[in-house]
């Protein structure tokens, strides 16, 4: 049996308040479900990048990961840097699956969970 990992994808900044948030997601689903089964990378401007992680999932004897991004909509970054770096992680590591999932701002929970917090800011 195949082990699969997911691996959460964000955009990056210089600045460590921003990766903060996207850090403690990652820990906290690792703790849920088992840290070696959870990965957080960024895309640009902080530290692991998508190539990073795809070598340490590899090194650990897995062959597929789900990618999760972090992010609200398709735009260029997922429209088309996204899927070069993918293709530059299955260059550099033959064998490796990579399974590329819709950005979490696509999914009808996430648009709910917005309409929500919304709603409680109207008062």
């Amino acid at each position: 049996m195949k082990k699969t990992c997911l691996v959460l994808i964000a955009h990056g900044s210089k600045n460590p308040r921003w990766t903060a948030p996207f850090q403690k997601l990652a820990e906290d689903l690792g703790r849920e479900v088992g840290q070696d089964k959870v990965f957080l990378c960024f895309m640009e401007l902080a530290q692991p990048s998508l190539q990073e992680v795809a070598a340490r999932i590899v090194q650990g004897g897995t062959s597929h990961f789900r990618l999760l991004p972090l992010f609200l909509a398709s735009g260029n970054h997922l429209d088309h840097d996204l899927p070069a770096q993918v293709e530059d992680v299955k260059r550099q590591l033959p064998g490796l699956e990579i399974e590329m999932l819709p950005p979490i701002g696509q999914h009808p929970m996430f648009a709910t969970l917005m309409r929500q917090l919304a709603r409680e800011c109207v008062g």
